[in-house]
């Protein structure tokens, strides 16, 4: 038997995408000449409570020791020394077949076959709260970063496969082989799979900056483009039956099962068409503020979150005929 599947039986699926996200971070095999190899991880003095709540989620599946606190001499480092806690398993077949799948000839390397196999959001929330930060410029999200420099730029890109494949988020590489993501819709998205895992200590990675909601007026003119392959024959009155789904959406949008959903099916994904058309309407302001809660939720523009109020209110008329048409047959 291979030592994935060992370890799978070993092991809850959850806790193992723990592991993985750990493994992906601060987390590490001891390889030392004579000894048997032992997991562990270790993480600077302000993030103490998140060695324990690691410490509590595992050690009912691997034996760790009580996180310790050590304090390291550098002259190196402004107060001449560094503080933090760490833990560490006891010699077993655990951290033994973890060797084998992570440190295959003595080295890290990304097992790629079963990082795919136990990628979620939590691991991606175990990993983010290790090696990840927000980035906030002027209160707005700039940045998600995966600081992944310890990876080689080919392990990055095999990274970036993973998460693409796995949870539909379209990461880049930095000038520091960094993973990175700039967009709003992504970032936000990405903020949505994470913050159920989030330790309340790692809460700073998840803090939206707020910011005070604009006043709205009544009949306000406004510009909406949209693909000419939206049939448009009166502007005012078409966009505004587009949407009339306003209301429909915006819960479905707060609920994270259908949010996740949309952005699954790439409802969310930059469309590149060329042939659009702009037209000139005016809103009410309830019409304008749902797009703007809409928006906050997404990052998706007035256009976009247009179109996709068009897709699903297209999608559901599909299936009110559909059952119609079912009725109908039976019927007869």
């Amino acid at each position: 038997m291979d030592a994935e599947k060992q370890l799978s039986e070993l092991i809850p699926y959850n806790q193992l995408c723990m592991i993985v996200g750990k493994l992906l971070g601060d987390g590490n095999i001891s390889i030392e000449k004579g000894r048997r190899p032992r997991f562990r991880f270790s993480h600077c003095l302000k993030d103490k409570e998140w060695v324990f709540g690691c410490y509590e989620q595992l050690r009912d599946h691997i034996e760790l020791s009580f996180p310790k606190y050590r304090k390291v001499i550098d002259q190196r480092l402004k107060n001449g020394y560094s503080e933090s806690y760490y833990s560490q398993s006891k010699v077993g077949e655990v951290s033994s077949l973890l060797k084998e799948i992570w440190y295959p000839h003595g080295k890290k390397a990304l097992p790629v076959e079963f990082i795919n196999a136990h990628f979620s959001p939590l691991t991606l929330a175990w990993w983010y709260q290790d090696d990840g930060s927000l980035k906030v410029s002027n209160s707005s999200i700039k940045k998600i970063i995966l600081a992944t420099n310890s990876f080689s730029n080919q392990e990055n890109k095999k990274l970036i496969e993973i998460l693409f494949t796995n949870l539909h988020l379209s990461f880049s590489l930095d000038s520091q082989n960094r993973l990175v993501i700039y967009d709003q819709k992504q970032i936000l998205y990405f903020l949505s799979l994470v913050s159920e895992f989030i330790h309340p200590c790692m809460s700073r990675k998840v803090n939206i900056p707020k910011t005070k909601s604009p006043s709205f007026q009544s009949n306000k003119r406004t510009t909406i483009t949209l693909p000419l392959t939206i049939l448009v024959t009166s502007p005012t009155k078409d966009l505004r039956y587009f949407l009339s789904y306003l209301p429909k959406l915006l819960p479905q949008l707060k609920n994270r099962v259908t949010y996740h959903h949309f952005f699954k099916h790439q409802f969310f994904l930059e469309r590149t068409v060329s042939n659009r058309k702009s037209y000139q309407i005016q809103l009410e302001q309830n019409e304008l503020r749902l797009l703007y809660e809409c928006r906050q939720i997404t990052g998706l523009s007035m256009n976009q979150l247009t179109e996709l109020c068009y897709i699903l209110q297209n999608n559901n008329n599909l299936i009110k005929e559909r059952k119609t048409a079912y009725q109908i047959s039976t019927k007869n």
